[in-house]
């Protein structure tokens, strides 16, 4: 007979305590990926892709905190290919959301 999860081990959440990454110019930050709700609610009242990328990385950059009128000022500045990008690009890979990462995924229950 199969175990099956608790409600307590369901929401438990496994977002973890995030991971270092050394950007580009250098400089080391600390993040984690998207949880499912923040993924749905930072897009929530906006389609502006600038403000959704903005509230997905105050949601994920745990060092330093940083509020949205700074996450801002630091996507202004920043250049295309920069630090900015490699954040946003790693926050989106930890989140199972970076280029090739399934669409879909059924999983054995589904097969």
């Amino acid at each position: 007979m199969t175990d099956y999860a608790s409600a307590d081990d369901l929401t438990a959440g496994d977002l973890g305590e995030g991971e270092d990454l050394l950007l580009p110019s250098g400089k080391k930050v600390r993040l984690r990926g998207l949880s499912r709700h923040e993924l749905h609610f930072n897009g929530k009242g906006t389609e502006d892709n600038a403000l959704i990328e903005r509230r997905h990385v105050v949601s994920c950059l745990i060092e330093p905190k940083l509020s949205l009128t700074q996450v801002e000022a630091w996507q202004r500045k920043s250049k295309a290919g920069g630090d900015f990008k490699a954040l946003t690009e790693a926050i989106r890979d930890m989140g199972g959301l970076g280029e090739g990462a399934a669409k879909s995924d059924p999983g054995p229950a589904g097969e």
